[in-house]
């Protein structure tokens, strides 16, 4: 195996250390590298610059929505770069197999169907259409980027959403939106509790949808409660406070007590491929 570090490409912005990371999207690979406990350098990118560096290092768009998008990690055991989450968390699980966590345990068709079937649950009752989450969450993001993601988020998104304005008008206030999403995660947090306590009975005790394995959903549960919380950090302590929530709040615990929120890279700049 390659001693280089794996570089890994995220999203700018203006949050102080570890939290300068607020993306779900790329979250989901920084949670993994810190959960694989692999050494790793990084690179905060603005988002008009994300597709110009991509594409220079031969990374093909994506064959819908936006072309180039973050995470990316750039290392020697792909040509170029790799561009998406998942693609990436495989490709980290082949090229460590003996890390102690893997995005998708053995046997890997079960963790495999796991993750296709509880993003599906997580998604359908947080995100769906005009949900409450996204009123929320995104007319604070342009707040938290530099100036020129600020400009190209908005315009992307009032482009994407023409009926919805700028994202900056998404919503009634914070304190309109946030009872909305509070059903969703106690749905949620049903869900994990069937889980679990499926896990329970074949001995797999434990805080995760695996019971004591951690898994890509649980990755994604948890990079959705950090952009929640970039948003401010009261909204993720008052979701957090629910009765309603006590597993979804014991995954995010188990993430934290772990040190895996607060993992961060060496700084490294990878400039635009010329080759």
């Amino acid at each position: 195996m390659s001693n280089e570090k794996i570089h890994f490409l995220d999203v700018a912005s203006s949050l102080p250390g570890y939290r300068q990371s607020w993306s779900p999207n790329t979250l989901k690979t920084r949670l993994l590298l810190n959960a694989k406990q692999i050494p790793y350098t990084e690179q905060f990118i603005s988002y008009p610059n994300i597709a110009p560096l991509l594409e220079s290092y031969g990374v093909g768009p994506n064959p819908k929505g936006t072309p180039y998008t973050l995470p990316a990690i750039y290392h020697d055991s792909v040509p170029g770069m790799m561009m998406g989450s998942i693609e990436i968390a495989r490709h980290l699980d082949a090229l460590y197999p003996d890390a102690p966590v893997q995005a998708f345990p053995e046997p890997k068709d079960q963790s495999e169907a796991l993750w296709t079937e509880s993003q599906k649950t997580l998604n359908s009752l947080v995100f769906p259409d005009d949900s409450g989450f996204e009123a929320l969450v995104f007319p604070k993001i342009p707040g938290i980027l530099d100036p020129r993601g600020q400009d190209y988020f908005i315009r992307t998104r009032t482009e994407e959403h023409p009926e919805r304005l700028s994202p900056l008008q998404w919503g009634s206030g914070p304190e309109e939106d946030f009872p909305a999403i509070v059903p969703a995660f106690n749905a949620y947090n049903e869900y994990l509790v069937r889980k679990r306590d499926q896990a329970a009975r074949e001995g797999r005790e434990g805080p995760f949808l695996w019971g004591e394995t951690v898994s890509m959903g649980d990755i994604w549960l948890v990079s959705c409660l950090v952009w929640l919380r970039s948003a401010g950090e009261e909204w993720l302590d008052r979701l957090l406070a629910g009765e309603a929530v006590g597993m979804v709040r014991g995954v995010w615990e188990a993430f934290e007590s772990r040190g895996w929120l607060t993992g961060q890279g060496e700084g490294r700049i990878l400039e635009v491929s010329t080759v």
